[in-house]
């Protein structure tokens, strides 16, 4: 199992609480990945640099030709959407309204006619009625979701700081020495995790790459409140630029496969996306970029409902320990 410990992450917080005390851990070499099946190159031309936005990723991508533009690759999001600025800049056709379950609530809003989509070479060729949204309330010029992920496997390298969107393998090869293979269920298009636990108790876990604090709800805050007695209020602003009140505690511990997470800071709040899935009444967390970026790499494969956690090596990041125990 891999024991690693979240760096403190917040959107906006009403009173900030004390960063926890990294745990002293020996950190032993990893195995050697000689043994592994090769990987075939990716060219680098298929590459996307990638820039932080409270720790979420914007990548460039062409909307019906016209860009780059910047978006953020959300994998908690059913659907791609576009800021209003850019859909008016570039003239786009309205579509239907469509109502959006958002962090803070649904609420209707109103559509783009996107006829192309392109995102590192992988054009989607059915046009999209992606929502509009405030350009600044995204904090990017749109939202790649999942409707334009589906088909595809989303590589996440946080050592080179790039991300490619790559199509899925049929054939699955085996776990390399340093890889946490961790299979999932697809509900919605969402990858669920539900071989994770919060003190000996089952929890499921939802893979999002669009919310930069992870989200739990009130039923895994109660298990969590037997342990840790008090929490910090902060507010948090969604998508649709509403503002949210959660609880904010440090979460001493929670596994997901075989990979332990120590000190994860958590927001609580019962959200529509955990009703939205069927997760509102059992204990439930989204796991967003602040615990991700834990990691070397990280392979998202929508298809095949499976994710490669690449472990770190062992010189480990500031704020961050790590072991591996086989």
């Amino acid at each position: 199992m891999l024991h690693l410990c979240a760096p403190l992450a917040l959107l906006l917080a009403a009173g900030q609480p004390a960063a926890p005390r990294d745990p002293q851990v020996a950190v032993p070499p990893l195995p050697t990945p000689a043994a592994a099946e090769a990987v075939t190159p990716v060219d680098p031309a298929e590459l996307l640099a990638f820039a932080e936005y409270e720790q979420r990723m914007r990548v460039p991508v062409r909307v019906n030709g016209a860009g780059p533009f910047q978006f953020v690759i959300d994998t908690g999001a059913e659907r791609t959407v576009i800021s209003r600025q850019v859909a008016t800049a570039l003239g786009l056709a309205t579509g239907p309204r469509v109502n959006v379950a958002a962090m803070t609530g649904v609420v209707p809003v109103p559509t783009a006619r996107i006829p192309s989509l392109e995102i590192d070479a992988v054009p989607r060729g059915i046009a999209i009625d992606a929502p509009q949204l405030e350009g600044p309330h995204l904090g990017a010029d749109g939202l790649v979701g999942l409707d334009s992920l589906a088909n595809n496997a989303l590589l996440i390298d946080f050592d080179d700081r790039v991300m490619h969107v790559q199509k899925s393998r049929r054939r699955q090869r085996a776990a390399a020495p340093d890889e946490i293979v961790v299979v999932a269920k697809s509900v919605m298009g969402r990858l669920i995790v539900t071989d994770a636990r919060f003190a000996g108790k089952r929890i499921s876990v939802v893979l999002d790459t669009g919310t930069a604090v992870s989200v739990g709800n009130t039923a895994l805050l109660k298990l969590v409140e037997d342990r840790v007695k008090t929490g910090t209020p902060i507010r948090i602003m969604s998508v649709t630029g509403a503002m949210l009140t959660a609880d904010y505690r440090i979460v001493p511990r929670v596994s997901v496969g075989g990979i332990e997470v120590n000190t994860l800071p958590v927001a609580f709040a019962d959200v529509p996306p955990f009703k939205r899935l069927k997760l509102d009444e059992k204990p439930a967390l989204f796991l967003g970029m602040d615990a991700m970026k834990l990691f070397r790499q990280v392979r998202i494969d929508f298809p095949n409902r499976e994710v490669r956690f690449m472990l770190p090596r062992d010189v480990v990041r500031p704020g961050m320990t790590a072991r591996v125990v086989r």
